[in-house]
């Protein structure tokens, strides 16, 4: 992992033995589930190139990277965020909020981008056997894609296809046990795993353009983590 940070990163996962066998491969891209943020994408597809390409649940009729799905309605357009809340789960416990300005397009076909450049940092707090660990994220790059949902304002978004991952890069901060920069740009796939573990599972592997539970209408769309999933979170956005 191409940090700045490796002590510090140390430091934290000295205060959250076991905390790794919690998130599990969660976090993982090329293991098919996330940490934190947005709850679960669907079931990858093998062999996937450095964790930065995954396939996703339900059909993949789509063309790799960009196929065409059907969407409802009031998906279609340009989106910005407003925030990112959710809470951790399991034997860490915290929250994060956070996330404003990341822009979300999708069109009719259901081609989809995120764009996390002019991501506002998420904060999060959570505490390992009495010790607070606090810190700040943010993404960088794109993550391109295509969904799928039924026709109504309310549903199941899930990917069609693959989702490209590539890009995407994330900057970690600490604030407590230490105050030090623990990861600069770094891409997500070397970030997945020990790193989303040392942040407690706040830093999603796999944000946005995953299976999701949607809500939009009056010009606010929500993606909240499917049915059944521990970790909460959800995105807000308003019409760009």
């Amino acid at each position: 992992m191409r940090t700045t940070g490796k002590a510090a990163l140390a430091a934290v996962a000295a205060l959250s033995i076991g905390l790794t066998g919690c998130s599990g491969d969660k976090a993982n891209p090329s293991n098919g589930a996330s940490a934190g943020a947005s709850g679960a994408t669907g079931t990858p597809g093998t062999g996937t190139s450095a964790g930065a390409s995954t396939g996703a649940s339900g059909d993949t009729n789509g063309t790799t990277g960009g196929g065409q799905g059907s969407v409802a309605s009031c998906l279609v357009g340009s989106w910005k965020a407003t925030s990112i809340t959710g809470k951790l789960s399991g034997a860490v416990g915290g929250d994060f909020t956070g996330g404003g300005g990341t822009l979300l397009t999708i069109d009719s076909g259901g081609k989809t981008q995120v764009d996390f450049g002019p991501m506002q940092p998420v904060t999060f707090t959570f505490s390992v056997s009495g010790n607070a660990v606090k810190g700040s994220f943010s993404y960088g790059g794109k993550v391109n894609g295509a969904v799928k949902s039924p026709s109504g304002t309310t549903g199941t978004l899930e990917p069609t296809g693959a989702v490209d991952f590539s890009t995407l890069t994330v900057t970690v901060d600490l604030t407590a046990p230490v105050a030090q920069r623990v990861a600069d740009k770094v891409s997500i796939a070397e970030f997945a795993g020990t790193g989303t573990a040392n942040t407690g599972g706040a830093v999603d592997a796999q944000p946005v353009l995953k299976k999701s539970q949607y809500d939009c209408g009056g010009g606010t769309l929500k993606l909240s983590p499917p049915a059944g999933e521990t970790d909460t979170g959800t995105w807000t956005f308003t019409k760009a």
